[in-house]
């Protein structure tokens, strides 16, 4: 095993671990190390290296396999629980990935401290090397994105009820998560969001709601409340992003700047465009109507639009269908068209789940190869 100065071996061990393509990890190398050390110290690192990925292992099974005592490991387990570096349920204990999972998990409820600034800077060295790649080579529609209620092509067709409205009816219980750990996490290591702050936290729908409030970790607000964040979320040209299933279901909606974002960081750079289900509507634009303002550059979170020699250039494969651009744009050359590959949501996250088991299995095989490629092993 590979010696890390000041880093004990099961820190290693456990980074080792942590870059599981089963848990969507990052290759094993010296930043990945540092960011486990400063996550779990080596007591703590000794006892995580025992327990599972996702599945929660019971008290006593894990004594079993650490070859300690119920009593000595607890308060370890418990301490490491509090700190969301693992996760705890009714069943007992597992591992989280690092992103999405242990980084929401951690930052969605505010804290600010120096240990989570650290935390901040360490995963934003782990992230920028864009290791995501090796998982976005298979299209994968577990995300959506959520249009704003713009008119369609042609002019006289409008596009049908404000999903995101739908969500506020289909749900008697709603909340805002505290911060948006994106904008946390960039606001830590002193890159502040251009387009907003992180009190402008997800959206979150139904039982995810109402244990997210139990957990301190969001408030509770009305409909009209609610109504009021959506119309201010999208003056400040943010992106709704929620997982590719129906209205009813509890979820989150995540509203998203290019700034920030590690999600929208992983589709304007790595690929993860895959991972967004094609929009019901696409922007198309009338050049001959177009002015050259470059509103919509502003306004577009993954550069569809840009401004090139003072004429407007528009990418429509990097368009994810919010259709912002259309809103901001004066002469009217932008509008929205229905696009044919279009697929309806699932009924629910089981069904995601079912129907993108194959292609997850095949993303996970390929980010294998191509890592023992790069490694030369």
């Amino acid at each position: 095993m590979k010696h890390f100065i000041g880093i004990g071996p099961a820190q290693v061990k456990l980074a080792k671990m942590m870059s599981s393509i089963l848990l969507i990890g990052p290759p094993f190398n010296e930043k990945l190390v540092r960011l486990v050390a400063h996550l779990y110290n080596p007591a703590e690192a000794e006892i995580a290296c025992h327990l599972p990925y996702y599945t929660p292992r019971p008290l006593k099974k894990i004594a079993s396999r650490v070859k300690k005592s119920e009593e000595e490991i607890l308060p370890i387990l418990n301490e490491m629980a509090n700190r969301k570096v693992i996760l705890k349920t009714a069943r007992g204990y597992s591992l989280l990935p690092l992103i999405p999972g242990m980084f929401e998990f951690m930052l969605i409820g505010g804290v600010d401290t120096p240990w989570h600034r650290e935390y901040a800077r360490l995963l934003s060295e782990v992230f920028s090397t864009g290791y995501v790649k090796q998982y976005s080579k298979v299209k994968l529609p577990a995300i959506k994105s959520i249009p704003i209620n713009v008119s369609l092509v042609p002019a006289s067709r409008v596009m049908g009820t404000d999903a995101v409205f739908e969500m506020i009816e289909a749900h008697e219980f709603m909340a805002v998560a505290n911060v948006c750990q994106c904008r946390q996490s960039m606001k830590f290591i002193d890159k502040n969001c251009k387009k907003s702050v992180p009190e402008d936290g997800c959206l979150i729908f139904g039982s995810f709601a109402a244990g997210s409030v139990k957990s301190n970790n969001a408030r509770k607000v009305d409909r009209t409340h609610m109504r009021d964040i959506v119309a201010e979320r999208r003056e400040k040209n943010l992106v709704f992003f929620t997982a590719n299933i129906t209205a009813e279901n509890p979820n989150a909606i995540c509203t998203c700047c290019d700034c920030c974002c590690h999600f929208l960081e992983s589709v304007n750079h790595y690929g993860a465009k895959n991972l967004i289900a094609p929009p019901q509507f696409l922007a198309r634009v009338d050049e001959n109507l177009c002015n050259d303002c470059g509103r919509c550059v502003k306004s577009c979170n993954t550069y569809a639009h840009l401004v090139v020699n003072k004429k407007h250039v528009y990418n429509p494969d990097l368009c994810i269908g919010c259709g912002l651009c259309v809103s901001v744009c004066k002469t009217g050359a932008i509008r929205m068209e229905a696009n044919k590959a279009y697929r309806a949501p699932a009924k629910g996250f089981k069904a995601l789940g079912i129907g993108l088991m194959p292609k997850t299995a095949i993303s996970g095989f390929r980010a294998l190869i191509a890592r023992v490629g790069a490694s030369g092993e």
